[in-house]
């Protein structure tokens, strides 16, 4: 099986939101489906300072318009021309990452770090468990060293209890990738790998 990654380009911005419109994920209702638009850079909260929009179709509008700004980034995985897979890997994301601290030890970033944050993997449910979402790991981490970060973080759960919160990836596949387990607290894992 021959699998692509890509950087998320505003190009692929209608095949980004049509993967969505197709593929479930977790236990999502249609009037659930994300679009991925809660984890993105901080130019696209200026002005509105939006976390979640009520509809699906305002996500989708949302998604598009935020891959078209580069504000929404990450990875796609293509098997041929489908798209198989999504990691969404971002920088400049401070207050996603102030929202996340409520729940994860995520220590305060000292001016001058630069810090790509891997928030969630969607892979489409036949392609599941072929080691699609450690290609885009992979491909984060390549493309971070190339881009001039320093490390790569990521939030996981020690133990997933709940199907909702698959999508942060499993603490082995990190692991393997050769991140190390930098804080925890009450089963919440601040995994990274150091790039520099």
């Amino acid at each position: 099986m021959n699998i692509e990654i890509r950087r998320l380009t505003p190009d692929l911005a209608e095949d980004y939101a049509r993967f969505f419109d197709v593929t479930p994920h977790n236990v999502n209702t249609n009037s659930g489906k994300c679009y991925c638009v809660t984890w993105r850079s901080d130019d696209s909260y200026v002005g509105n300072g939006d976390h979640w929009f009520p509809t699906c179709e305002e996500r989708r509008e949302r998604a598009i318009q935020f891959v078209s700004t580069g504000s929404l980034q990450g990875y796609l995985a293509y098997c041929g021309d489908e798209i198989v897979g999504w990691c969404n890997a971002n920088g400049n994301c401070r207050y996603c990452i102030d929202y996340l601290r409520f729940y994860w030890p995520i220590e305060e970033y000292h001016a001058g770090i630069r810090i790509k944050s891997v928030f969630c993997f969607v892979i489409a449910p036949k392609m599941q468990r072929k080691g699609i979402a450690t290609q885009l790991l992979e491909r984060v981490c390549k493309d971070a060293v190339n881009d001039g970060y320093d490390l790569v973080e990521a939030y996981v759960d020690k133990i997933l209890n709940d199907t909702d919160e698959d999508f942060r990836g499993y603490l082995a596949m990190y692991e393997k990738c050769g991140f190390t387990k930098y804080a925890e607290r009450e089963g919440r894992v601040v995994v990274r790998k150091v790039l520099k």
